[in-house]
């Protein structure tokens, strides 16, 4: 098997908030960078209708669940991939609405799938961690390793991606289960994803947005990309973009 590249998209969209405003930079964005795999989060329909008519190739989860509709979704390239299942876990989020979303694709004309998942963890002010002290995003991503050791196939590529609202011990938790993030697979300093300027927040800018993956799939480019149309952005999030090369298994040497 040739080794087969694709451009994967994490992108938190924020809702409808100031939708009519954002919306040629949403618009943009994706006729310019063209995802192979999107995952995003805080998704609505008007989100949803924008990136299928930029983006005609693209298919995306179609579930009765709300959830799937009004939090957080999974775009694939029908060129590239076919969907083979979905579904969810409860990965104990606050926000009740909000769960571990993953879909498997199986990868044209070769018989091999890869698995990917998406989550958007709770923010850092909710009652809980205010009230107990606890970064309730441990406990989240500890979920979700669970989720995806349950879930993942012998040998079978994994990208998990998403708004984990942390720079530290989710992530953390995460690589000690062996992912590696797109930043630091490649040498990288991680880049502050959060707020996209001129958009405002009472906290310093940090990376909430991560790429990360394990098994047999490499990054080849990750960035983090500026959308704007005027000076405004297409979200208070900076969406994080990375090239993956999939290889065949007696290829996988040097893996992170």
């Amino acid at each position: 098997m040739s080794p087969i590249t694709f451009v994967a998209h994490t992108y938190n969209l924020m809702g409808t908030i100031r939708w009519t405003e954002r919306r040629p930079s949403l618009e943009r964005f994706f006729r310019l960078h063209r995802p192979d795999v999107l995952c995003v989060q805080e998704l609505s329909p008007e989100a949803s209708e924008l990136i299928i008519g930029t983006l005609p190739e693209m298919r995306r989860v179609d579930d009765p669940l709300d959830a799937w509709t009004n939090e957080g979704n999974i775009f694939w390239n029908v060129d590239l991939f076919d969907a083979v299942e979905h579904g969810t876990f409860d990965i104990n989020i606050l926000k009740r609405s909000r769960f571990l979303f993953w879909v498997r694709l199986l990868v044209e004309g070769t018989g091999s799938t890869i698995l990917v998942a998406n989550a958007h963890f709770d923010w850092i002010d909710n009652t809980k961690e205010l009230t107990d002290r606890i970064n309730v995003r441990v406990e989240q991503a500890e979920l979700t390793v669970e989720a995806l050791d349950a879930l993942a196939g012998d040998d079978e590529p994994v990208l998990f991606m998403g708004d984990l609202n942390d720079d530290s011990h989710p992530v953390t938790v995460l690589r000690e289960a062996g992912f590696a993030d797109s930043f630091r697979a490649l040498g990288r300093v991680p880049v502050p994803t959060h707020p996209t300027p001129p958009m405002k927040s009472e906290y310093p800018p940090r990376t909430h947005d991560w790429m990360l993956h394990r098994g047999p799939i490499r990054p080849l480019l990750t960035a983090v990309i500026d959308a704007y149309v005027g000076d405004l952005p297409g979200s208070d999030h900076r969406p994080v973009a990375t090239t993956y090369r999939i290889e065949a298994p007696e290829r996988l040497g040097g893996f992170e």
